[in-house]
């Protein structure tokens, strides 16, 4: 039990960066926290670099990436 208390102080501590941890698909913050879910399209976004990409946000498809527990924003596009 003193280790999951542990855990979380160290994960608190570091602003929510993990060294490794299969949730993070290979970055160095969780993807949740990333991601974001726009309830008037019902689709899930989040900022991108614009030197990779020709965009300031990638969107995904209805259904692609789960709702669930992301945070609800409003995309830039419905606004």
């Amino acid at each position: 039990m003193q280790w999951i208390l542990n855990k979380k102080e160290d994960n608190d501590r570091f602003g929510g960066r993990i060294l490794k941890n299969k949730e993070t698909r290979g970055r160095k913050l969780v993807v949740d926290k990333l991601i974001k879910y726009c309830p008037a399209c019902e689709r899930t976004y989040e900022r991108v670099n614009m030197g990779n990409y020709n965009t300031k946000y990638m969107f995904y498809k209805k259904g692609q990436i789960p709702s669930y527990g992301k945070e609800k924003v409003i995309c830039e596009t419905c606004k």
